[in-house]
């Protein structure tokens, strides 16, 4: 699991005894994390096979439990202790999902997609798709289905009622538009990977393109030949698997988690998708530029440590024409998008408000861009391939109210095995030990 998208004050405490700090996109979400929007803020959890949950303002969460069966199905608890949370679950056949609020119990059987808010009288729970169940001691659950909002008292088990209807809420039209953003944007083109986080914001900031020593290759929009995709992060260490890199860029959870970087002396820096069998902390890498030193985590220490603005690639635009200007697409003073101006690689690109496929890329004095010549067809229905999207729909775009660009091809290059690691990587961690 991960934090997929933090926006304003979000708080997170990954228990090593340092209590709540700062939350930062593309943390890992271990077992007993708790995680705290508070005024003003929201944030997104995206789980493994692409389920969310999001926390509106003053919602605090933790994870109780974050575990794997023997036979790969998994457990998730949590408790809603206040404010208001927005649910996405596609749940396996395997899998088991439960939810407290306050005294109540909340469990699911199938695949829902609901709200709930609490405070310390009662607990809301309103379905807009599927059905979920609120448990009671020695008693038959009571069902919850669509289109319809449960009401219960936390003071008196007796007290409660089911009714129709499914009030909207301040923070609506927020889930709505991510909800959106990963239906466009999620397309299963690496149909060798078992996971689905992460993959949303792959087809929305970069592109696939094949070469023909590694096969199948990911990279960001806008990046130069210069680009380092290890220059912006931060090491951040958890107590059940040291220290662990977290990416900047907002696509940079599977790039940083599974497969392997290479260089490419012909266009710079890209992602061989790979190795899902190993959840890493450690980016590895297959090949790096003349001169490149890769990031080391700290020696000791259980801290944060950031890694900003790593040294410019040997021969690319940084040495051979100055520094080249990182491009960023803001936003004006009225809500428009502003043209990329200084930025590079999606770095500060907010999620599905532009579509970065047709943005034309800066020239670069005797350099071409990676994967150019596929921007134009960006969203063209190409043949074969399963266009699995969350919502039921497939990953293409029909020009929706947040602007998201088209999905990635439905099919790309079938990619090749990753090259094996310099060291041996540490096991994985997140889920039992088994990589959520």
């Amino acid at each position: 699991m991960r934090l997929s998208d933090v926006q304003g004050n979000v708080q997170i405490d990954r228990r090593t005894g340092d209590g709540f700090e700062s939350a930062l996109q593309n943390l890992p979400v271990t077992e007993g994390t708790r995680i705290a929007a508070k005024d003003g803020g929201r944030v997104e959890i995206e789980f493994e096979d692409g389920s969310t949950l999001r926390l509106a303002p003053n919602s605090s969460v933790e994870f109780i439990r974050l575990s794997l069966r023997d036979s790969g199905g998994k457990n998730t608890e949590l408790d809603l202790s206040e404010g208001t949370a927005y649910f996405n679950i596609d749940l396996g056949k395997r899998d088991d999902f439960v939810v407290t609020l306050g005294r109540r119990t909340l469990n699911l059987q199938r695949s829902a997609r609901f709200r709930a808010t609490v405070d310390r009288s009662q607990a809301l729970i309103s379905v807009r798709h599927g059905e979920v169940e609120v448990l009671e001691s020695n008693a038959e659950p009571i069902a919850i289905s669509k289109n319809k909002t449960g009401t219960f008292d936390l003071t008196d088990p007796d007290r409660y009622n089911v009714a129709g209807g499914y009030e909207e809420s301040p923070y609506e039209d927020w889930n709505d538009e991510l909800d959106q953003y990963h239906s466009r944007n999620f397309n299963r083109a690496r149909s060798d990977s078992p996971y689905a986080y992460g993959f949303s914001d792959l087809n929305y900031y970069g592109s696939y393109s094949s070469d023909p020593g590694l096969g199948s290759c990911w990279r960001p929009y806008f990046a130069s030949y210069g680009w380092d995709p290890f220059a912006d992060g931060t090491w951040v260490w958890y107590p059940s698997f040291g220290y662990t890199w977290v990416s900047a860029y907002p696509w940079g959870w599977a790039p940083y988690r599974y497969g392997s970087w290479n260089y490419l002396q012909s266009s710079g820096w890209c992602w061989q998708p790979g190795g899902w069998n190993i959840w890493t902390p450690i980016p590895r890498f297959a090949t790096g530029p003349v001169g490149w030193k890769p990031p080391v985590p700290p020696a000791d220490g259980h801290g944060r440590v950031p890694r900003l603005r790593g040294n410019p690639v040997e021969g690319g635009p940084a040495s051979k024409f100055g520094d080249p200007s990182r491009r960023v697409v803001r936003e004006g003073p009225d809500g428009k998008i502003l043209r990329p101006t200084t930025g590079e690689a999606g770095l500060g690109v907010p999620r599905g408000r532009i579509n970065l496929g047709k943005l034309p890329a800066p020239p670069e004095p005797g350099l071409r861009a990676f994967g150019d010549d596929g921007r134009g067809q960006r969203g063209s229905n190409t043949s074969g391939g399963g266009g699995l999207a969350r919502g039921g729909s497939n990953g293409t775009a029909n020009g929706t109210r947040s602007g998201a660009p088209a999905a990635a091809p439905r099919s790309a290059p079938a990619p090749r095995p990753a090259p094996p690691p310099r060291s041996t990587p540490p096991a994985p961690a997140p889920r039992g030990g088994h990589g959520r």
